[in-house]
C-alpha cells in the first residue's frame, strides 16, 4: 500500500465539464500564480489549505468511481505536486486504463525547457494537458478554458483526434455543472463564460438565503 501524502483542494466524480466524457476530478491544493479573479481562491495556500490524504486512498477512490473514462487535475496548480500525481497515475494504471488530462497555469514549453525532473516525469503520463494562465483580459468562452492564450494540447494519440475535431468545427462552450453537495451546499464545476461569475452566482445565492462554501 502507498502511504504517501498528497494535499488536495477537494474530489468529485463524475464531472462532465473538464474534459473529454465522464470524468473522476481532483483539484490539488497549493497555487503560486494567484490570478486576477480566480473561481477558487481558497485552494491557493499550500501549507494550510485543503486537506493531506494518501495517494493509496484518492487511487482507490477513482478506481471504484463507476462510467467514468478518465481522471482530470486541476487546482491550485498540479505541476507544484508532479512527483505525487505522477506516482497516483502509476497506482492506477495498474489496475485500470484511465485518461489523463491535467490543467496546468505553466506553458507546455516553458516545462519542457525548465521543469523538474518530476515535472517531466508527469507530462509523460498526461494525454491532454490544458496550458496557460488564466487571464482576465482575456476571458472568452471557450471549451473547458477561460482565457484565450489556454490550450488544448494533446501529448499523446488518446485525445488528439478528438481535440482536432473540436479545433476545426466548434471550440465554443466553457460548460458548467451545478450540483448540491453532502452538506447541502450549493456549488459548481466547470469554466464560466464571463469573468465576473463567481461573484454574480454568489450574490444570487445570498438574495436566496443560500450561502456558499466561502461564506
Amino acid at each position: 500500500m502507498n502511504t504517501k501524502q498528497i494535499r488536495i483542494f477537494r474530489y468529485q466524480s463524475p464531472v462532465k465539464v473538464l474534459g473529454f466524457f465522464s470524468r473522476a476530478v481532483i483539484w490539488v491544493q497549493g497555487c503560486k500564480f494567484a490570478c486576477p479573479n480566480c473561481i477558487v481562491p481558497e485552494s491557493w495556500d499550500l501549507e494550510e489549505g485543503g486537506e493531506s490524504i494518501s495517494l493509496q486512498f484518492l487511487a482507490d477512490w477513482i478506481l471504484t468511481q463507476k462510467g467514468i473514462e478518465g481522471v482530470t487535475f486541476s487546482g491550485g496548480e498540479p505541476m507544484l505536486q508532479a512527483e505525487e500525481l505522477s506516482n497516483l497515475i502509476d497506482i492506477i494504471k495498474l489496475k485500470k486504463d484511465l485518461g489523463v488530462v491535467c490543467y496546468t497555469g505553466y506553458t507546455l514549453e516553458n516545462l519542457v525547457r525548465y521543469g523538474s525532473q518530476y515535472q517531466k516525469l508527469f507530462l509523460s503520463k498526461i494525454d491532454l494537458l490544458i496550458d496557460g494562465l488564466y487571464k482576465e483580459e482575456l476571458h472568452s468562452d471557450l471549451r473547458w478554458r477561460g482565457s484565450k492564450n489556454q490550450r488544448l494540447l494533446p501529448l499523446t494519440n488518446r485525445y488528439k483526434k478528438l481535440v482536432q475535431e473540436i479545433l476545426k468545427q466548434d471550440d465554443s462552450g466553457c460548460g458548467l455543472e451545478f450540483f448540491v453537495d453532502n452538506n447541502g451546499i450549493l456549488s459548481f464545476n466547470g469554466v464560466p463564460n464571463q469573468p465576473n461569475f463567481r461573484e454574480m452566482f454568489e450574490q444570487k445565492m445570498l438574495e436566496k438565503g443560500i450561502k456558499l462554501p466561502s461564506d
